[in-house]
């Protein structure tokens, strides 16, 4: 008896061992392709068309401007509107490859547990994390690179102009069943914000992308589990 209980006990040591040693094996090969990741999707959005041409990540123009030209309907009849979000979003071309390493360098820091806590946590759970702890990094690295492109580029100018052309008085009354209220506005981005409204949405625009690879990561992680002798 004192044989079979030692016996089942090592088995039992064994079993565990060797659990462990999967589930950091897979902590660490998220880990790889979650970096991989970040590498592939700061290459697709670093070429023309990039951002322009990707309906997820296209960066829009910003308000007042977006509201008064309806982009689905005006936009090619207004060619310098439609020059000036070609221009915004060439300079989140760009720029965004500075964005990269500050992504990966937060991946290569994060310690065993915390990488076991993400793969064992939702499907957006990293790309969720690189956001709240690296989100402003990535901003703020992305500021000047698009600022210098958008003044390079004219595009803080032209905003200025298509600004001007389009002001119309605010706080505009609207009927709503027969009741007059103010309608609310989104606040407006002035022309010497356009770099960090492009900024942000560059930003944002690449952690959309990283989380479309954080999803197609885990499902390969778990093809990995369902037949772990592959």
């Amino acid at each position: 008896m004192l044989l079979t209980s030692a016996c089942a006990s090592m088995f039992d040591n064994m079993s565990l061992a060797a659990q462990t040693k999967f589930q950091q094996m897979l902590a660490n090969r998220f880990a790889q392709k979650l970096t991989a990741g970040i590498d592939l999707a700061v290459r697709q959005l670093a070429v023309k068309g990039g951002f322009l041409d990707d309906p997820l990540v296209r960066i829009l123009l910003p308000p007042p401007l977006g509201l008064v030209i309806d982009v689905a309907r005006d936009l090619n009849d207004n060619p310098k509107a439609a020059l000036l979000e070609t221009l915004m979003n060439r300079a989140a071309e760009n720029a965004i490859p500075v964005a990269g390493p500050i992504l990966k360098n937060m991946v290569a820091n994060m310690d065993a547990e915390t990488l076991q806590k993400l793969v064992d946590s939702p499907r957006s759970a990293a790309t969720d994390l690189l956001m709240a702890e690296g989100g402003q990094a990535v901003q703020l690295a992305l500021l000047p690179a698009v600022t210098q492109n958008l003044q390079e580029n004219g595009a803080i100018t032209l905003y200025g102009d298509l600004l001007k052309a389009s002001q119309k008085p605010t706080g505009v009354l609207a009927s709503v069943d027969g009741v007059e209220a103010q309608a609310v506005e989104p606040q407006a981005v002035s022309p010497d914000q356009l770099g960090q409204y492009v900024a942000e949405q560059a930003a944002g625009g690449l952690f959309k992308k990283v989380a479309t690879r954080e999803l197609a990561i885990r499902d390969s992680l778990n093809n990995i589990v369902a037949s772990p002798q592959e």
